[in-house]
């Protein structure tokens, strides 16, 4: 588990209603990452760490892209319609594949920006695909912003004034028509911080070459991505936000975020998990929460084979608050999981709430064990025995400390 921070900063429209907000790499542990990893770092903290969502609600969301990024040697996983994506200055525009990449970024449903930019002439090929356009007011006389409002309507574009830092800067930029606004005057980057579950890199690599094989299953990469439960949050987190949305049905396991993400979008979240520079951190936490997910769907199974992925899911969420130091109803609050686990997670009703509660009175041990979901104590100490042996197992390959053995009822 690591701390992270992701900077967002707003950009206003001529009314100072905010149109959407600039997503900005602000992590100081990594002070030298290249374009790609910081890209590849705000992409993931603002999805999968702190949801889209909770950053910019239904506004768009600002983010710049290096070249690989552009061309498609990484996608931006975002939803299209609710992403602006900013050419950064030092991308060549003459360049044909980016030239290319940005007409298919367009074609997908995405907005494109061009940011810091000189209005020198009306030949660069990016001005036919862009809608919005960034002058930076501090680098340019007022020339150069009267001839970019002047040109700017040849080609439709939206202009956003950025680096307003005077209220003679704004005047000078409304008098002149600018569209939006963006600045120190009008608002600093907010800094957003939080603790983030790093996934293993060895479980994401093994994902990545399971997803380059044809032949393989929704159910293997279900069992790699079990075996993580920084994969597991995440995965349920993003597909979550589809949910909420009404993109998606609710959730009811990790196989649906699989299923529900494919093996395209899957791919791009895990290339940008293993760019975005996060520490291996390792908890005997990660452990816990492994070995209660799979005790949860072992004593699921004789219940009934339908409850066994969700079981496990439940198992896993329910371990979450000891990882992210957060309460378990925001966590709960943030998945879009079905109502039957909701219920089970916080009410602890329902056969996987009695599921549940067998598995964290056995953690707490004792001798008045009894369990609720009618299993014999004999079979969930058969069940605890196995998944803490497969959690050991799974954090021996990833060089995790293995969790202590917890007391044992009866």
């Amino acid at each position: 588990m690591s701390q992270f921070m992701v900077g967002r900063q707003p950009i206003f429209d001529a009314k100072l209603g905010v149109r959407g907000y600039e997503l900005l790499f602000r992590d100081p542990s990594f002070p030298g990452l290249n374009g790609d990893a910081m890209t590849a770092d705000v992409l993931v903290r603002s999805a999968l760490d702190v949801g889209l969502t909770s950053l910019v609600g239904s506004k768009l969301a600002f983010v710049n892209a290096t070249r690989a990024f552009l061309v498609g040697e990484h996608e931006v996983p975002f939803p299209a319609r609710q992403t602006v994506v900013e050419v950064l200055e030092d991308v060549a525009h003459d360049d044909p594949e980016v030239v290319a990449g940005c007409r298919r970024l367009v074609r997908r449903g995405y907005t494109l920006a061009l940011d810091d930019y000189i209005w020198e002439g009306d030949d660069d090929p990016l001005l036919e695909l862009v809608s919005i356009v960034k002058l930076d007011v501090l680098a340019l006389t007022p020339a150069q912003l009267a001839h970019a409002v002047e040109r700017r309507c040849a080609f439709g574009v939206e202009l956003v004034a950025e680096k307003v830092e005077t209220r003679q800067q704004l005047d000078a930029c409304r008098e002149l028509g600018f569209d939006l606004y963006q600045g120190y005057l009008l608002s600093r980057p907010e800094i957003v911080e939080g603790q983030a579950l790093s996934p293993r890199k060895l479980t994401c690599l093994l994902i990545i070459e399971k997803l380059c094989d044809p032949g393989t299953s929704a159910g293997e990469i279900e069992t790699i991505v079990q075996s993580d439960v920084a994969l597991s949050y995440r995965f349920l987190r993003v597909a979550g936000t589809g949910a909420a949305r009404g993109l998606f049905r609710r959730l009811s396991s990790v196989r649906d975020a699989v299923v529900l993400l494919g093996q395209r979008r899957l791919r791009a979240w895990v290339t940008l998990m293993l760019l975005d520079g996060a520490q291996e951190g390792s908890n005997e936490r990660l452990s816990i929460a492994m070995t209660r997910a799979r005790m949860a769907e072992l004593m699921a199974g004789p219940l009934g084979p339908h409850l066994v992925d969700s079981a496990y899911t439940v198992g896993l969420v329910s371990a979450l608050d000891l990882l992210l130091h957060a309460p378990l109803t925001d966590i709960v609050g943030g998945l879009s999981l079905r109502a039957e686990l909701e219920d089970a997670l916080l009410g602890r009703t329902g056969p996987l709430g009695d599921v549940l509660a067998d598995v964290l009175a056995w953690e707490v041990g004792g001798e008045s064990f009894a369990a609720r979901s009618g299993t014999r104590p004999a079979d969930v100490e058969w069940c605890y025995v196995q998944a803490l042996a497969w959690s050991n197992e799974v954090c021996g390959v990833l060089s995790l400390t293995p969790a202590p053995l917890q007391g044992v009822a009866g």
